[in-house]
């Protein structure tokens, strides 16, 4: 079946987008919104306007396919220490690599776990780097550094993860508070507003980071933007029977909303709570992420969206100064990059 959804344009009128539903056995129906080759260009026109994201245009650009359409991104960064303070430059292709980047989220996840305290009740977030922390909570359990510890998983991964490095869980609903949360993040801005649910967990990850006393978010320098939205989606998970309205509502916002398509299955990624997972993106990035959040649960159908929104306390970043993994706290990573923006600034001002 074939149906269009139509989404606001100029001069009153409206664009209709050509939507597709496929159905399957013994599943709801899948609706695949079709990304336009026009929106295909707007996309790689605003990843190509980035700016100062992650200090833009000084650190260089590698290439990455993405929908068949080449985009832009900028590379992660290198940080150095000069006179006691760390200063931030372009990486490698190398050190772009996935194995440089688990060594920092290693690195931030051991950091991390050295502020649990015996007794306490901890939130186990979901994701790469939040199952390090895991581990790396259960070494110091197993250690006999840390006793009488329980954990609240986010999601079944989390849970096993838990369970495997031997550390004990616990469920939501027995729990009166939760001491401290750990989560990672997709995209995380200066103002510590955030984009998560790369694994659809984000409805229970803000259930569980809403009540801990202290929410702790561990991302790698990469994770860091100057705006949400321009190279991440914003998750958003939703009922199943009312996917083709939320659809329509979420092109009404000016998203560009995909169903997210598992990769060991057909069809559609179902969550821990049985619901569908649409990716929206907004080219123009998001201006007002309270905003957006607010206005994207107010859909009908909509369970939860994945910008987390003045519920994160602080924000830890791994970053490399020279051949050292260096943990430092968001406000000062923004610093060093705004620093690095000057410097390239007076550089190419005194050399031409």
């Amino acid at each position: 079946m074939i149906v269009y959804v139509e989404s606001p344009a100029g001069g009153g009128g409206g664009v209709k987008e050509r939507c597709e539903i496929v159905e399957e056995a013994m599943a709801s129906a899948l609706l695949e919104v079709s990304m336009t080759a026009s929106a295909a260009v707007r996309a790689n026109a605003q990843v190509q306007r980035l700016g100062d994201l992650r200090i833009g245009e000084q650190i260089g650009f590698r290439s990455m396919q993405m929908r068949g359409v080449k985009l832009a991104i900028p590379q992660p960064l290198r940080s150095t220490r000069v006179n006691n303070s760390v200063r931030i430059s372009a990486v490698t292709a190398e050190s772009s690599s996935p194995v440089f980047q688990d060594s920092l989220k290693r690195a931030v996840a051991k950091k991390a776990v050295e502020l649990v305290k015996p007794g306490m009740i901890v939130g186990l977030g979901t994701g790469s780097t939040a199952s390090m922390a895991i581990e790396e909570l259960g070494k110091l359990i197993a250690a006999g550094k840390l006793k009488d510890v329980m954990g609240v998983g986010t999601s079944y991964q989390a849970r096993v993860l838990a369970r495997q490095f031997g550390v004990k869980t616990v469920d939501l609903n027995d729990v009166n508070v939760i001491d401290i949360a750990f989560d990672g993040a997709d995209e995380v801005d200066g103002q510590m507003n955030l984009i998560k649910g790369g694994g659809a967990a984000h409805t229970m990850e803000k259930v569980v980071n809403t009540m801990a006393k202290k929410t702790v978010i561990l991302v790698d320098q990469s994770k860091v933007v100057s705006e949400l939205g321009l190279t991440f989606p914003v998750p958003v998970e939703v009922l199943p029977f009312a996917i083709s309205p939320v659809l329509r509502s979420l092109v009404a916002l000016g998203g560009e909303p995909e169903i997210r398509s598992a990769l060991r299955k057909d069809g559609p990624v179902i969550t821990d709570l049985g619901n569908m997972v649409v990716d929206v993106r907004f080219p123009g990035g998001i201006k007002d992420p309270a905003d957006l959040e607010r206005r994207i649960n107010m859909i009908p159908g909509v369970v939860e969206n994945g910008l987390f929104v003045g519920i994160v306390e602080t924000v830890l970043v791994a970053t490399k100064d020279a051949e050292e993994t260096v943990i430092i706290d968001l406000a000062d990573y923004v610093k060093n990059l705004q620093q690095a923006k000057n410097d390239a600034a007076e550089e190419k001002a005194s050399s031409s």
